[in-house]
């Protein structure tokens, strides 16, 4: 199994995980969670929700802010991610794990809503994930990944990226598109995208759609059904 980038955040030392928060306190990072989560809302009004690859567990917040009847989960693959959801959650109930997508301990059919930002196109294994989701995910609901693609134009993504943190210090202005940059070079193509989850137990269940995030141009929107 090749590594994608999990590796680097199972190891992921505590200074980066701050680090990391840090950068996603800024102004963009709040507009582009506040965007999701009211993308999230109208698919669940009660019951429990799951957010994958938690991090900082920043969306959880969010969540809880326009909604608190809902149950809150976050997974994360870093120990040091969870610690820092942990605090961040101090005055929230939230159910954080640290584990892989691959294979969890939640049962089967559990949960209502489930989501992940940002880090699909890190899984080394997308595939069992993927089924994994499916397992987890209560029949007659949706997943909802939030994934950069390739497929964007290269001028408007400068211009909106120059736009977004024209308010932000030097370092931020050079760090965030730095950070961006590596993590577009590595996300997928829409076409393997598709190849991936037609092999998945979500095949011929799913839909891709092209949205901004933060007026960014390259985000995608994938709900995954299970009959």
């Amino acid at each position: 199994m090749s590594n994608r980038g999990e590796k680097s955040f199972i190891k992921l030392p505590k200074f980066a995980a701050k680090f990391y928060d840090k950068m996603m306190q800024l102004e963009p990072m709040k507009i582009q969670r506040s965007q999701i989560a009211e993308l999230l809302l109208p698919l669940i009004n009660e019951g429990t929700f799951l957010d994958i690859g938690t991090g900082h567990g920043r969306l959880l917040i969010e969540i809880n802010k326009l909604n608190p009847r809902i149950e809150l989960f976050g997974l994360d693959i870093s120990e040091k991610m969870i610690n820092l959801a942990k605090t961040n959650l101090k005055n929230i109930k939230a159910n954080l794990q640290q584990g892989n997508i691959v294979s969890t301990n939640y049962e089967n059919s559990y949960f209502d809503l489930i989501t992940c930002t940002g880090s699909f196109y890190l899984w080394n294994a997308p595939i069992e994930g993927l089924n994994e989701i499916h397992r987890i995910l209560k029949p007659n609901k949706t997943a909802i990944l939030f994934e950069s693609h390739k497929e964007y134009d290269e001028s408007i993504l400068k211009e909106e990226i120059k736009k977004n943190l024209s308010n932000e210090g030097f370092f931020n202005r050079k760090l965030v598109p730095y950070f961006l940059k590596k993590q577009l070079k590595m996300t997928y193509e829409i076409t393997e995208l598709e190849d991936l989850l037609n092999k998945s137990l979500f095949e011929n269940n799913f839909s891709i759609n092209k949205i901004t995030l933060a007026n960014l141009p390259i985000w995608l929107k994938i709900e995954l059904n299970k009959e």
